[in-house]
């Protein structure tokens, strides 16, 4: 854990694919924090986190969230928030990418889908 502050300039996160993380677990083990970007027609399968919630908050575009047989669009400003245990994915139906802010409580997703410390 850091013992200064974070300060991350615009766009010079660390990359893992499609997502830009500003907070890692090597930072602070209480969350993961990201940007994501979601391409148009592309679709997150149905999965669980059974030890973390998972937030989003929707920038640009407009996802629909899919929990189980229900779907909920997502426009500009719309906050998701995904408790342990809940199975959910997305995907976007438009052209245009959407990019989201995604918060992962407690940390740990950054590492356990590949970004190094």
């Amino acid at each position: 854990m850091q013992t200064e502050p974070i300060v991350i300039p615009h766009g010079q996160g660390h990359r893992l694919g499609n997502v830009e993380f500003l907070a890692r677990t090597a930072d602070t083990p209480r969350f993961n924090f990201g940007i994501i970007e979601i391409l148009g027609g592309r679709e997150l399968e149905a999965h669980t986190h059974h030890e973390e919630d998972d937030a989003f908050y929707i920038l640009e575009g407009e996802l629909t969230f899919l929990f189980g047989g229900r779907q909920v669009p997502a426009p500009p400003g719309t906050f998701v928030l995904v408790p342990p245990g809940i199975e959910h994915g997305f995907r976007n139906d438009g052209h245009r990418p959407v990019r989201m802010l995604n918060i992962h409580a407690p940390a740990g997703f950054d590492r356990r889908i590949g970004l190094p410390d």
